[in-house]
Formats: C-alpha cells, sequence, structure tokens
C-alpha cells in the first residue's frame, strides 16, 4: 500500500475506509447528473446567440461547466485511488501533479466565479447597471480560468503539489504564509467575508424597498421583492457551505494537522457543492 509522510513526519497510510471513499464517489457523481441536468435546462430554455443571454443565465453555464469539470476530477480521483488499493499500484506523482492542478483550476474558478457573480448583481440592484464584461466575457474568462490555469502551472513547474490523506492538491506546510493557506484559506476566507458582505448590503436595501413598495405598488410587488431577497440569501448560504469548510480545513493545517473526520467534513461538503448549485438553480428558474 502506498506509504508517505506528513508534513508533521508522522507516519501516514493512505486507507481511506469504504465507508467514506465509496459515498464520496457517490455524491460527486450525484453533483455531475444534477449538474448536468442544469446544462441541459440552460440549453433548452435559452434561445439565439449565447452572448445575448442574459448575463446571470451565461454565469449560470459557466458555473455549470466549472462545477461538472471540478466533479469529473475528484470522481476520477476516487475512482484511481480504488483502483490503487485493487491493483496495488501508487498513483505517480505526476499523475496526483495533474489531478491536483485540474481539481484545483476548478475550485479557484467556482470561487472567482461566484465572487464575480455578486458584484455583477450588487451593480444591479443597488446602481442599476451592469458590469462590462468585454466582448465574449473576456474579463470574466480570463480570470475565472486562465489566471489559475497560469498559476497552477508555474505550481507544478515547481513541485508544488502533492497527496494529503484524502486527495491531491496543494503541498501542506505549517504557517500563514505557506502558498498553501494564501491559495486556499486566506483567498476562500476573502470571496466569503466579499460575497457575504454583498448579498447583505443587497438583502438589506431590498427588504427596506419591500415595505415602499407594498405602501406604493400593493402586495404582489412587495412578495417578488421579498421572494429576489430569498433568492439572494440561497447564493449567500450555498457558498458559505461549500467553502467554508475549506477554510475551516486551510486554518486548521497551518497550525497543525487536522483531525481525519475534518478533512472527511471539507471533502464531503465540498462534492455535494454540485447538488446544492443546481438545487438553488432551478429553484430560482422555476420561480
Amino acid at each position: 500500500m502506498h506509504r508517505t509522510y506528513l508534513i508533521n513526519d508522522t507516519d501516514n497510510l493512505y486507507a481511506t475506509p469504504k465507508e467514506v471513499g465509496i459515498p464520496m464517489i457517490i455524491i460527486t457523481f450525484c453533483s455531475i447528473v444534477i449538474s448536468s441536468i442544469v446544462f441541459i435546462v440552460l440549453m433548452k430554455t435559452k434561445k439565439g446567440n449565447f452572448f445575448t443571454w442574459r448575463v446571470i443565465d451565461r454565469f449560470s453555464l459557466y458555473t455549470v461547466i466549472s462545477d461538472i469539470l471540478f466533479y469529473f476530477s475528484q470522481t476520477a480521483y476516487g475512482i484511481h485511488y480504488w483502483l490503487e488499493k485493487l491493483l496495488n499500484i501508487e498513483i505517480s506523482k505526476l499523475e496526483c501533479t495533474i489531478y491536483g492542478v485540474l481539481i484545483m483550476e476548478f475550485l479557484l474558478s467556482q470561487v472567482i466565479l461566484n465572487t464575480t457573480t455578486a458584484m455583477c448583481a450588487f451593480n444591479l440592484v443597488m446602481r442599476d447597471r451592469n458590469m462590462p464584461l468585454g466582448k465574449w466575457d473576456v474579463y470574466l474568462l480570463c480570470p475565472a480560468f486562465g489566471i489559475p490555469l497560469v498559476l497552477l502551472t508555474i505550481e507544478a513547474f515547481f513541485d508544488q503539489f502533492g497527496r494529503n490523506p484524502v486527495a491531491c492538491l496543494l503541498k501542506e506546510e505549517r504557517g500563514i504564509l505557506t502558498i498553501h493557506f494564501l491559495q486556499i484559506g486566506l483567498f476562500f476566507l476573502v470571496s466569503l467575508v466579499l460575497i457575504t458582505a454583498l448579498y447583505l448590503t443587497m438583502w438589506i436595501y431590498i427588504r427596506r424597498q419591500t415595505t415602499a413598495m407594498k405602501s406604493y405598488f400593493g402586495q404582489q410587488s412587495a412578495v417578488n421583492a421579498r421572494r429576489l431577497a430569498l433568492k439572494l440569501s440561497l447564493y449567500v448560504l450555498i457558498h458559505v457551505i461549500q467553502f467554508g469548510a475549506n477554510v475551516i480545513e486551510a486554518a486548521w493545517i497551518a497550525f497543525e494537522e487536522p483531525p481525519i473526520g475534518v478533512r472527511y467534513a471539507a471533502i464531503f461538503i465540498g462534492a455535494t457543492g454540485g447538488i446544492m448549485n443546481g438545487a438553488v438553480y432551478l429553484t430560482v428558474h422555476k420561480n
């Protein structure tokens, strides 16, 4: 069986029990299915040139594609891991690096897309204007997919990827000025704070407008405003749940080896992201 050493020099066997590994694979597969359903719904309900779609629908398509690729990468690693156990063949360093780059690429792109979506929504609600995304949405796609890819490729070149007890990701080091903490812990934390602040501001604004709308335009307008506030709350909740666990895990790793339960929890919660995002989108789309 594959044996390695964690950064605290304790001998560690990568032996995720099947009671954990199999449900992880099933959950990531379900996320792929739900994300694929959202993709199909988007493609069937939207007509015309893609770049004439509403901004929120284009964002949704980019996000769901990122979700699908992210969960495909996770599922592929999970299957490869179990094949490793069955055939007693190690996941090579190159293979681990490839998995790490793919998982981190689409994980970071999700965070950037979610943050940009929040900024666009804030601009639209508070200032009644759309953010310029450039021709073919280049101002969105380059930061969301291009910058992480360049950064991760450089890190792969300098051998910054390795295996931890549950996945192939950036090498873990102690301290808050490490690549692992800055790129996962701090970056995700900043996105959580920014998204929460933007959506909370919009939520308060909409709630205040609800009273005025009820007085001037009637109950139905107030109900519509409350529905919008609820939708905003759902987006915040999903982002906090999906990436909050990664922040906690990264912060823990910065100081000491976290309990294996914390690692499993972070993986499980992250794996449900596609299901949660799909449920929110389909709910919003339905209403």
